[in-house]
């Protein structure tokens, strides 16, 4: 089953001049938890090839592995690189897409956490 946060991002591939009605994202499962304080969750998510996660930012920190596929996260209008084993940290509040250049699935892991506020 697709999760919330699936369903906020739009995709838009590179020929079709506008979101894709048909999402190329998929998300296999997300986990989100609180320890010592601090928020936490996970997911496993894919980009198809060819396309590009709409431009869109966290309010926590992001860190990304990417697993599969070779592909470009562009950070605040930075380029960087995404091949198998590649980890990438982006800041809270920070405008990124990622975009698949393979033939194959873009398959990355992201985790993220922030602190939460304690009552007393």
């Amino acid at each position: 089953m697709p999760s919330r946060l699936a369903e906020e991002v739009a995709v838009k591939h590179p020929d079709a001049g506008g979101p894709m009605f048909s999402d190329p994202t998929e998300v296999f499962g997300e986990i989100e938890a609180e320890a010592r304080g601090l928020r936490y969750g996970a997911m496993v998510f894919t980009v198809k090839p060819g396309c590009t996660t709409e431009q869109h930012h966290h309010a926590s920190e992001e860190t990304w592995m990417v697993q599969e596929g070779r592909g470009s996260a562009n950070v605040s209008g930075q380029d960087i690189g995404l091949i198998p084993g590649t980890r990438l940290t982006v800041p809270a509040g920070t405008p990124h897409t990622i975009t698949n250049l393979s033939t194959g699935d873009l398959t990355v892991i992201s985790f993220w956490w922030r602190e939460v506020a304690r009552g007393g």
